[in-house]
């Protein structure tokens, strides 16, 4: 539970949701599929627990679906490439659409859960609409806002977390209307995040975006679809058109890490996706993570993981026992 006084669904409107452990990228890149998304009703409800990623962290990624936020429990550090926050337990947020961006758990203590909204912009308002024109879009283009988010505490945010609230109350009650009620309840949010963005916010054209954060993506986008093969930072960097300066400075100012990390980090999140998720040999999952033999892989892994690839594989697939495989 949330911290005395918070707000927090009951254990039984939770149950019915699936709890996510793994992201799922679209071929060629970092783009996020979104599972249970519908084109009839573009909306889908995550409950994101953070105990059951790798070390317990969301990796790099973006969707084209915005992301509305409530932390249920626990401390989650919350990054983009220009912004990074620690949350607790009742704070609330928006990460834009189309934004790169990350979760990790932190302060040490188990049970870091999230209820995340994603729903995509046009389900807010038809595009084209007045609506759209007014309130929508010139949010959804301000590429200076990557997140938004208020603390529990903030007095002056009470109505914008309460509407929160009630948005995740229609979709978990799932009465008969619901698909209504929560677009309207969205609408309330998302009018409280266009006040929270301010002057950020502008009219016309939306700005172009910074080069370095579409070199990032690029670069991203490049180990994405290319991790499985024989690639470094030299690859990496001629992805965005980029120098191995650049490419270090851009990893080093956005991520935090070097490309070479980055490239690391990204095949071992690979490769426990598919030990927690298949039945494949360990020689076959290390091939397929672009980590070489077997014996290499499990040096590499033990020492990022802190077990060996059978360890992790029993450990998660003993977890997930009831869920079926995703090969």
């Amino acid at each position: 539970m949330g911290g005395s006084g918070l707000w927090h669904p009951s254990p039984e409107a939770l149950s019915g949701l699936r709890g996510c452990d793994h992201i799922e990228m679209r071929p060629g890149g970092r783009e996020e599929i979104v599972g249970g998304m519908g084109e009839d009703y573009p909306y889908a409800l995550v409950l994101s627990q953070h105990d059951r990623y790798q070390n317990r962290s969301v990796p790099w990624h973006w969707h084209q679906e915005l992301e509305l936020f409530y932390v249920l429990d626990g401390t989650v550090d919350y990054a983009t490439p220009h912004v990074h926050v620690t949350l607790p337990a009742g704070a609330a947020g928006l990460v834009n659409a189309n934004v790169l961006h990350m979760t990790r758990a932190t302060g040490g203590c188990e049970g870091v859960n999230l209820l995340i909204h994603m729903p995509r912009p046009h389900l807010l308002a038809e595009r084209g609409s007045l609506i759209w024109r007014r309130y929508v879009e010139p949010l959804t283009s301000a590429t200076s806002v990557e997140l938004l988010y208020v603390l529990p505490d903030d007095e002056s945010a009470r109505m914008l977390r309460s509407d929160m609230q009630a948005s995740f109350d229609v979709v978990l009650a799932g009465e008969k209307g619901w698909e209504l009620e929560l677009r309207n309840t969205l609408a309330e949010v998302w009018l409280d995040f266009v006040g929270l963005a301010g002057e950020r916010v502008g009219e016309g054209a939306a700005a172009m975006p910074c080069q370095r954060d579409e070199r990032l993506k690029a670069m991203v986008d490049y180990v994405g679809r290319h991790y499985d093969e024989r690639i470094g930072v030299a690859q990496i960097a001629a992805a965005a058109f980029a120098s191995e300066r650049e490419c270090y400075r851009t990893f080093r100012e956005c991520l935090g890490v070097t490309p070479g990390q980055y490239l690391r980090d990204y095949r071992i999140q690979q490769a426990c996706r598919m030990l927690a998720h298949t039945t494949r040999p360990i020689s076959a999952v290390a091939d397929m993570a672009g980590m070489g033999g077997a014996s290499h892989f499990g040096r590499e892994f033990r020492a990022a993981m802190g077990c060996t690839p059978t360890e992790y594989r029993r450990k998660w697939q003993d977890f997930n026992s009831s869920r079926q495989n995703v090969i």
